[in-house]
């Protein structure tokens, strides 16, 4: 089933249906296998920037990028802040905020699938507005990664471009006494696009999550999705996975989603009888 299929499957039900709840859940969620088709096609076309080595262009005939933000983190803000964070915080042992981190780092795998079953079971009038911006948010993310592949800082360390800086999103793992869920994590991260870092769709997706579902709840739920969006940037700079400018990349494209969100959320309301 195809996004507008479930779009069009919104607008005939009008709230009900005469599938199960089970059904249900697989119909909400059958739109997000674009997600995954999309990051494939960017894993495809990156594939000859990563292959026996860095080095080359993608299938787009793109070479990587791995000066340039770090460049513009230290010209704006004059540092790297990964690098600063590693300094200070890292000394070889794991400690309660790698935990915090490792917890944060991982909903960026739940969130989504989370919200849209929401939206579908609590506000199946928000369905098709969700749909559109998360697929906006999608596409614009991943345009950005085919047009400017780009190291994050872990990658760009091991260049040589900047300071010392590892990627220990995992390590918080060992905190919890949860090593399986580590192993795991480092698995996933073997087999990820190391070079779509620009912009970062895990700041980009919190901000998604945080800016549609804020209206629907009240005030305390918003004051914690805003410590959520903050969480995620932090957890992301310090690390190692992006840089503080990947991460406003991230959030620009969260922007662009939901504006076209609410376009279509505006039109439906508008053409709405009464």
């Amino acid at each position: 089933m195809t996004a507008h299929d479930t779009a069009r499957e919104v607008e005939v039900g009008g709230g009900s249906s005469r599938h199960g709840p089970v059904a249900q859940l697989l119909i909400a969620w059958s739109p997000l296998s674009v997600i995954l088709l999309a990051y494939a096609l960017a894993q495809w076309v990156s594939g000859p920037l990563t292959e026996g080595g860095l080095g080359g262009t993608n299938r787009l005939g793109i070479g990587l990028h791995v000066s340039g933000p770090a460049s513009v983190d230290r010209a704006v803000l004059g540092v790297v802040p990964s690098v600063w964070l590693q300094e200070h915080l890292v000394d070889g042992s794991t400690h309660w905020y790698d935990a915090v981190a490792a917890l944060v780092y991982v909903t960026h795998f739940v969130s989504i699938p989370l919200l849209t079953a929401y939206v579908w079971f609590r506000a199946r009038d928000r369905f098709t507005p969700w749909l559109t911006a998360l697929l906006t948010f999608t596409v614009v993310g991943v345009a950005g990664y085919l047009l400017y592949p780009a190291a994050p800082p872990w990658l760009a360390s091991a260049q040589g471009e900047i300071g010392p800086v590892d990627r220990i999103s995992r390590f918080g793992w060992h905190v919890l006494q949860l090593d399986p869920i580590a192993r795991v994590s480092a698995l996933g991260q073997g087999e990820s696009n190391p070079v779509a870092a620009m912009p970062s769709l895990h700041a980009g997706a919190a901000l998604l999550v945080a800016g549609f579902l804020g209206p629907l709840v009240g005030r305390w739920w918003r004051a914690a999705l805003a410590l959520y969006v903050v969480l995620m940037a932090l957890t992301l700079v310090y690390t190692g996975e992006h840089y503080v400018v990947d991460v406003v990349a991230g959030w620009l494209t969260a922007v662009a989603g939901l504006a076209a969100g609410a376009a279509v959320q505006r039109r439906r309301a508008a053409r709405a009888p009464g």
